[in-house]
């Protein structure tokens, strides 16, 4: 893959700096952080709490008998001991000891999108693979901090697909930005073609002299069976953020000159996953950036765009609210849709795909209701999950007719009623 593809150059045209101390050195601590955060609501899996015992030398009897009482003493000693592990295989493999971090191999599993109908590969590491992920990402964050923007909302602390909303929203009722166009870009297999190559290219560039954290990545991404990046890794998510912020860049960099201005050819982009969001004023300027960051996107990162775009011509708020007293499909708005949401000018609604999941689970819980008093607990877990897309969405009138609210209000008791039932089992 990409054998034509031009050298990674991205100190020329990505607006890139050279790099400063952008990376954590090795210590301990940090390797307590991470083994920590690898096991954060894991320890009553059988296989971390095997792991804990094997490496951080405290009996799986009493982990798991402290784990029940939400005790910390042999939690800590275990993590102690995972950390030591830790820094010890690092050592091995900074030295030449060893060849690899000596991890068990990936295990990956097919699974169907429930809203999309496609086959996704998706992968499971083992807790000590988890713990060298978290612990690369933790080295990681001065980069991160100074490379991600702030308008990318995947896979992100205190970003994803709410913020994104709201974020588009604002875009689209500020008048300073003149927003009238939409342009919806999808990157083809995006994990599955982030070569390992452009990945430590980047790294390399900006943290050259961090060794132990270069040869940790390299040997985390040699793990992937069929190359690229793991679909469902830690590190792998964070490292895909890192290469599309650089696309991002390059596509805000785009501009064109008139009367000695130079004027943007985008006003905005936001990436949530694999999927590219542009706003601007002009379609022919945007045209010309997405062919643009198309080209660049295959010469330098191999990365390839699909050609099919989801164009959207915004309506103005007048025009939107002369629509409202219609009825049926004469009252609907274009709207740019990604990240679950349909977002219009003065509006917000739910993709059409999700609503008819959420639509399906609320005939089901209700008819489960009626028929047994209760919601099954797996039901419950899917219509809590659903409920963040009834707020700050016109959706009032599809949730009063669903009986969302005292659908998503049983779900919660049920929900609590099971999470007390294991408090006594585990107290008894």
């Amino acid at each position: 893959m990409g054998g034509n593809r031009k050298p990674l150059n991205i100190s020329k045209n990505g607006g890139l700096t050279t790099h400063t101390k952008r990376y954590l050195p090795l210590t301990h601590q940090l390797c307590e952080q991470a083994a920590i955060a690898a096991f954060e609501d894991k320890w009553f899996r059988k296989n971390y709490l095997a792991d804990a015992q094997k490496y951080g030398g405290v009996a799986y009897g009493r982990l798991k008998a402290e784990t029940a009482k939400n005790e910390m003493h042999a939690k800590l000693e275990a993590v102690h001991g995972i950390a030591l592990e830790m820094e010890q295989r690092v050592l091995d493999l900074m030295d030449g000891t060893a060849d690899d971090l000596d991890l068990d191999p990936v295990h990956t599993f097919y699974r169907i999108d429930g809203i999309s109908m496609k086959v996704r590969e998706l992968s499971d590491c083992c807790p000590i693979h988890q713990c060298f992920g978290h612990l690369a990402v933790l080295a990681l964050q001065p980069l991160l901090r100074a490379k991600l923007l702030p308008y990318q909302f995947a896979s992100i602390p205190e970003k994803g697909q709410v913020a994104l909303k709201r974020q588009v929203e604002r875009w689209l009722r500020r008048k300073s930005l003149g927003v009238r166009y939409g342009l919806k870009m999808d990157v083809k297999s995006a994990y599955q073609n982030t070569s390992h190559a452009v990945v430590m290219g980047i790294l390399e560039h900006e943290i050259p002299h961090a060794a132990w954290l270069l040869a940790v990545v390299r040997s985390l991404l040699a793990m992937a069976p069929h190359g690229g990046l793991l679909i469902g890794g830690y590190l792998e998510a964070w490292l895909f953020n890192l290469v599309a912020s650089y696309l991002m860049r390059q596509l805000l960099s785009y501009a064109k000159a008139r009367r000695s201005a130079s004027l943007p050819l985008v006003q905005r982009c936001c990436s949530y996953m694999d999927d590219l969001g542009l706003f601007g004023r002009r379609w022919a300027d945007m045209q010309s950036a997405a062919r643009k960051i198309t080209r660049w996107a295959k010469d330098v990162l191999g990365l390839t765009i699909k050609p099919k775009w989801m164009r959207v011509d915004f309506l103005t708020v007048e025009e939107e609210r002369a629509k409202r007293h219609l009825k049926g499909a004469a009252k609907g708005c274009p709207g740019f849709d990604m990240a679950g949401y349909r977002m219009h000018r003065t509006y917000t609604t739910i993709r059409r795909g999700i609503f008819k999941r959420i639509r399906r689970q609320s005939l089901r819980a209700a008819d489960d209701l009626r028929k047994t008093g209760r919601i099954p607990l797996y039901r419950s877990y899917r219509l809590i999950s659903y409920n963040g897309y009834f707020v700050g969405t016109k959706t009032s009138g599809a949730a009063a007719e669903l009986e969302q609210r005292h659908l998503f209000k049983a779900a919660k008791w049920a929900v609590g009623a099971a999470a007390r039932l294991r408090e006594v089992k585990k107290a008894g």
